[in-house]
C-alpha cells in the first residue's frame, strides 16, 4: 500500500477529519504501533483515560476504529495511514492479535461475495407501497395548494415525509425531500424546479403501481430510484479491467452509510460507481483513494443504464496507466446525459469526465464553461473555484470529473501535473 499523502487526505470525508486526522499523525499520541505485513493497528492516547484501537487491513483496504465517531474513516483512521506512509519504521512487526486476524479473514471473505439485498423481500415490498401511497397523497395535495405556498412552509412540511419515507425503506426518496426543502425560492425559476423534482418523484410513484408488469431492468432502475440495491442476476454483466479512482463520496441515509466510489476503466472506457453501505454507528469500511489503479472484475447491477457496480474477487493495486478519453466539450457530455435519460428516466447521478474546461465567476456564484461558451452550473458557494481558476490560468484547459445531478456539476477530481488530484483536500476559498 504505496499511496501519497495527497491521496490518504482524499480519502477523508469532510475538512474536520482531514485536519484532525493530519493533526492526529504524531508518534506521541500513538503509545502503540504495529504491522504484521498484512494488518496495521495501533492505539490511539485519546486521553489519560481512554484509548481507541485502529486498524486496516491492506488487501482489502478495510478499517477499523474503535472511536465513536459516525464518519469512515474517522480521524484515526487517516491518521494511522499518513504514519504509515511518512514513518513506517515506527511500527513494530509482530504477530496480529486473534481478534484482529479473525476481523482480516471476515473482510476477504466479503470482498470476495457480492453483497446481498436485504431489502428486497416481499414484506418490505409491501411496507415501501404503503409509504409511496403517503407520498402519492402529500404530493397530490403540495401541487393542489399550490407551488406559491411552498416558501411559507416550515422544514417540518418536508421533514415528517422525508422520515415517513425512512421508516418506508425508501432512503434516496427521503433524501430528495430533505433537498427540496433548501430549494432557494429567492431564485426566479425555483417554481420550475419544485415542480420537475416533484415531478420526478410523482413518476417513481407511478412506476411502482405497475412494478410487477415492468421488464427486469426497469425494476432494477426503480429499486435503485428509492435507495434499494437491486438483486443481482446470473446475466450481471462482468467487466475486468483496469480501473482509475476518480473521486469519492458519503452520504447518510437514516441509519445507513452510502459510501460511492467512482471508477473508470481503461479498455471498456466506461464508468462505474462502486457502492458500499456501512452503518452510522462504527467507522468501518474500504478505501479506494482517488487516483489509484485497480486491477480486477467488476459485477454492474442490473438497470436500463447500468453504472453500480460490486467487486467480484476483490480487486489489486497496479501501476497501469489509465487515460479515461471522457468528454471534448460539455455540449458532448450532456447530449450523452440525455441518452441515458432514455434508457432510465429515474437516472439522478451522471458522471462526466471533462475537458478543456475554465472555472468562470458570474457575480457570485460559480460556472463551468469550455471554448464555445456552453457552461454547467457549479455548486452555491462553491469552495474550489478560485484553486481551478489559478490550474487554468485562463484558458479553458483543465480536466475535471465530476457529478451532475441535472442541475448542478459537483467536481469531485483534477487533473495536474500528471496527477489526479481529490479536491477535498483543499480547504475551501469563498
Amino acid at each position: 500500500m504505496n499511496w501519497t499523502t495527497e491521496q490518504i487526505l482524499g480519502l477523508a470525508p469532510d475538512q474536520f477529519t482531514l485536519r484532525a486526522g493530519r493533526s492526529a499523525a504524531t508518534l506521541e499520541s500513538w503509545p502503540a504501533l504495529h504491522h504484521d505485513g498484512r494488518i496495521l493497528w495501533g492505539t490511539f492516547a485519546s486521553s489519560s483515560k481512554r484509548t481507541e484501537e485502529t486498524a486496516v487491513h491492506q488487501p482489502t483496504r478495510s478499517f477499523t476504529c474503535t472511536c465513536n465517531s459516525r464518519k469512515a474513516p474517522c480521524r484515526h483512521t487517516m491518521a494511522l495511514l499518513l504514519l504509515w506512509q511518512e514513518n513506517q519504521s515506527a511500527f513494530t512487526p509482530g504477530a496480529a492479535p486473534n481478534r484482529l486476524t479473525l476481523w482480516a479473514k471476515r473482510q476477504t471473505l466479503r470482498s470476495q461475495r457480492p453483497a446481498s439485498n436485504s431489502h428486497a423481500q416481499e414484506t418490505q415490498m409491501t411496507q415501501l407501497q404503503t409509504g409511496l401511497d403517503e407520498l402519492e397523497l402529500w404530493l397530490t395535495d403540495t401541487v393542489r395548494h399550490g407551488l406559491a405556498r411552498l416558501p411559507d412552509r416550515p422544514k417540518s412540511y418536508w421533514q415528517t415525509m422525508a422520515d415517513r419515507l425512512v421508516d418506508a425503506q425508501a432512503p434516496t426518496l427521503a433524501q430528495e425531500l430533505r433537498r427540496l426543502a433548501a430549494v432557494p425560492t429567492s431564485q426566479a425559476n425555483w417554481p420550475d424546479e419544485y415542480l420537475q423534482r416533484l415531478g420526478r418523484l410523482y413518476l417513481i410513484v407511478q412506476g411502482f403501481r405497475h412494478f410487477d408488469q415492468l421488464a427486469a431492468p426497469i425494476q432494477a432502475d426503480l429499486q435503485t430510484a428509492v435507495g434499494w440495491l437491486p438483486s443481482l442476476h446470473t446475466d450481471s454483466t462482468i467487466v475486468n479491467d483496469h480501473w482509475l479512482v476518480l473521486g469519492r463520496e458519503q452520504e447518510q441515509m437514516g441509519h445507513v452509510t452510502h459510501h460511492f466510489t467512482w471508477l473508470w476503466g481503461q479498455e471498456s472506457q466506461r464508468p462505474a460507481q462502486l457502492i458500499e453501505l456501512g452503518t452510522v454507528s462504527r467507522p468501518e469500511g474500504r478505501n479506494l483513494p482517488t487516483g489509484t489503479v485497480w486491477q480486477g472484475a467488476l459485477r454492474f447491477l442490473p438497470g436500463s443504464w447500468p453504472l453500480l457496480a460490486q467487486e467480484v474477487d476483490g480487486l489489486i493495486a497496479h501501476e497501469t496507466a489509465v487515460s479515461p478519453q471522457g468528454f471534448a466539450t460539455i455540449r458532448e457530455a450532456t447530449e450523452a446525459h440525455s441518452q441515458a435519460l432514455a434508457c432510465n428516466p429515474w437516472l439522478s447521478t451522471f458522471p462526466m469526465l471533462l475537458h478543456n474546461v475554465l472555472p468562470h465567476r458570474d457575480d457570485d456564484n460559480w460556472r463551468l464553461m469550455d471554448a464555445s461558451g456552453t457552461y454547467l452550473p457549479l455548486p452555491d458557494k462553491f469552495g474550489h473555484g478560485w484553486h481551478l481558476a489559478a490550474m487554468a490560468g485562463g484558458t479553458p484547459s483543465l480536466t475535471l470529473f465530476g457529478v451532475w445531478h441535472g442541475r448542478i456539476f459537483h467536481p469531485l477530481s483534477v487533473w495536474h501535473q500528471n496527477r489526479w488530484l481529490d479536491l477535498h483536500i483543499w480547504r475551501g476559498l469563498r
